[in-house]
């Protein structure tokens, strides 16, 4: 006797053979998790990422075929090597998840908030003065975030009212700040706020303005109370795109104005409360820029030296690999970060590598991310195929079953062959 059993859900449909059905557990794998919610997001921006760090490995093997594999391992586990790196690894990507999630929420209204660097600018210049002035850091906190918010409000209250191009107003105010910021430097904050050596550098943030430590200074030196704040915030909004009225109403004025408009939703308010809270997290993270205590960086306006701060480009980056999703941006940050740590070590695997090829390698990685909405695409097309697929063959199957006898109520019968 011998017993054949007719499984509705999989069996049926595997193919015999064994090296086709090993690919076809791993397609029905990620055909479960692009179906669901919010993973086939995640997919798409990792498959960017891959394809990003394939295209560098192909890199490598042109400049250096015989120290590639070496090159690649320190461009992936340097930033690991040890506590110190690591830590610096994440204090550094700490402001970059804040200024990714500013471009990320302002995205999901469907405004692009290019105008964040001088909003980041604003944030570090007010948040320095006010430490300079002897306030501890919570306060500087607050100033930050006021700063970046006011110069956040101006573009969003005039696209809201006026129908001004966020990138544009943005961008002109970006140079707008920069250059208040060099006008006040040079002839209203007095000399004792400045580097005696460079005027137009003001000094180093004091300790009691600077973010308190998170007490890991044995194993994490420098990493502070700024990546709790960071991924608190971060869940927050989380919590408020997905789970909120206001977040519902932002995603769809996003994805449908005129929908929205119809459900009665107030765009102008919405609008210019988008880009009001994306300019307070970006002045957040000029702040963070600057509030380390073991990294003395000083601020400067001169533009012979140095221009708008970068973090807040920086920020469109990390949104863009991340998908505008909150959460994405932790990840997407600290892929930046660890590629970055690595600049300086890649020469030691072959002198071909220099430290440009990290920041070509970021520009691929971000430049295939730009194609995320066509991945989605394509995930979502793929996945309709199989389960067109999987449907005709399970309606086969099922329909020689009953021909045959095979199939009970119970989906399960036994056929006796001799």
């Amino acid at each position: 006797m011998a017993k054949v059993k007719v499984n509705k859900e999989e069996n049926d449909f595997l193919p015999e053979n064994p090296f086709l059905r090993f690919f076809y557990h791993i397609g029905h794998f990620f055909h479960k998790l692009n179906n669901i919610k919010g993973l086939g997001t995640f997919l798409s921006g990792f498959l960017c990422i891959v394809i990003g760090l394939l295209i560098g490995l192909i890199l490598l093997v042109a400049m250096d075929w015989k120290n590639s594999l070496e090159g690649f391992k320190i461009l992936l586990t340097y930033g690991f090597s040890n506590t110190t790196t690591f830590a610096r690894v994440l204090y550094q990507a700490t402001p970059m998840m804040i200024s990714g999630l500013a471009i990320g929420f302002a995205f999901k209204l469907g405004l692009f908030n290019i105008g964040i660097t001088g909003q980041v600018t604003a944030g570090a210049f007010v948040s320095i003065i006010i430490g300079l002035l002897g306030m501890p850091w919570y306060v500087c906190i607050l100033a930050a975030i006021l700063s970046g918010a006011i110069i956040g409000f101006i573009p969003g209250f005039l696209k809201a009212k006026f129908n001004v191009n966020e990138v544009l107003s943005g961008i002109m105010l970006n140079w707008i700040v920069y250059y208040i910021i060099g006008l006040l430097g040079a002839l209203v904050i007095p000399r004792s706020m400045k580097d005696k050596i460079t005027p137009s550098n003001l000094n180093p943030m004091p300790k009691a303005a600077c973010l308190p430590s998170i007490g890991l200074d044995n194993i994490l030196p420098g990493v502070t109370l700024g990546i709790v704040i960071s991924l608190v915030i971060i869940f927050v909004f989380q919590i408020i795109l997905n789970h909120t009225t206001f977040g519902f109403e932002l995603k769809l004025t996003g994805s449908n104005r005129h929908a929205a408009k119809y459900a009665g939703m107030n765009q102008t308010r919405n609008i210019i409360l988008a880009i009001t809270i994306s300019g307070a997290l970006a002045g957040l993270c000029g702040y963070m820029t600057y509030a380390n205590p073991l990294t003395a960086t000083r601020f400067r306006w001169d533009s012979g030296n140095n221009t708008l701060i970068g973090d807040g480009f920086t920020g469109i980056s990390v949104s863009l690999i991340a998908q505008n999703s909150p959460i994405g941006c932790i990840f997407s940050s600290l892929l930046l970060t660890l590629i970055n740590s690595s600049q300086s070590q890649m020469k030691l695997a072959s002198s071909m590598y220099n430290a440009h090829f990290t920041e070509l390698l970021k520009a691929v990685i971000i430049y295939v991310a730009s194609f995320s909405s066509l991945f989605v695409i394509l995930l979502r097309k793929a996945s309709e195929h199989y389960d067109i697929k999987q449907s005709k063959r399970r309606a086969i199957v099922y329909h020689d079953a009953l021909t045959e006898g095979l199939l009970t109520e119970e989906t399960s019968v036994e056929k006796e062959a001799m």
